[in-house]
């Protein structure tokens, strides 16, 4: 039986990192496509605005902050079909990771997230809009590693996966 597998595996030149267990992948972030783990960098940040900084410090955090991250162009370069993607996240230390999956908001030749520290829970660490989380199941593996996914089929649109701080965002878009 190995012998077939084998024999299949070089006839069709089958990619066979797909199969290696998660814990042989380096950190990082993939998204499964096709048959096989892509890498997904980092994505570009353009610009980040803030209002409201000057009461927000005067008050001691008593007011409300609010930040518009801005991400490079009006669309993700990683395009995808799957309406339900699966992401795979591994990381070398043993540091918080909380996955949240957003919504972006298109403007003209770029893509924003707003977020509001006042707004931060337990589940919502970094303050996004409500409007904006997209609710995802997340299954922790024994190696260490995260497989997310959507609860519900993705709008066509614009996403950011955020599995840290919102400057290590993946993102990707849906066609």
């Amino acid at each position: 039986m190995i012998g077939v597998v084998l024999v299949l595996l070089l006839l069709f030149q089958v990619d066979t990192s797909a199969f290696l267990p998660v814990s042989d992948k380096p950190g990082g972030v993939w998204l499964f496509s096709d048959g096989v783990w892509v890498p997904l960098p980092p994505a570009p940040v353009a610009e980040t605005k803030t209002k409201g900084l000057d009461s927000y410090i005067y008050t001691g955090g008593y007011t409300n902050l609010d930040m518009d991250v801005s991400f490079a162009g009006s669309k993700a370069v990683l395009r995808i079909s799957d309406r339900k993607p699966v992401f795979m996240a591994v990381h070398q230390e043993n540091d918080d990771f909380d996955p949240v999956l957003i919504r972006l908001e298109k403007k003209k030749n770029r893509r924003i997230c707003r977020t509001r520290p006042s707004s931060a829970s337990a589940g919502n660490k970094q303050g996004f809009r409500k409007q904006d989380i997209i609710r995802t199941v997340l299954t922790v593996n024994p190696d260490k590693s995260f497989t997310v996914r959507p609860d519900q089929p993705l709008k066509p649109g614009e996403y950011l996966l955020v599995t840290g701080s919102l400057a290590q965002g993946r993102d990707f878009g849906v066609d």
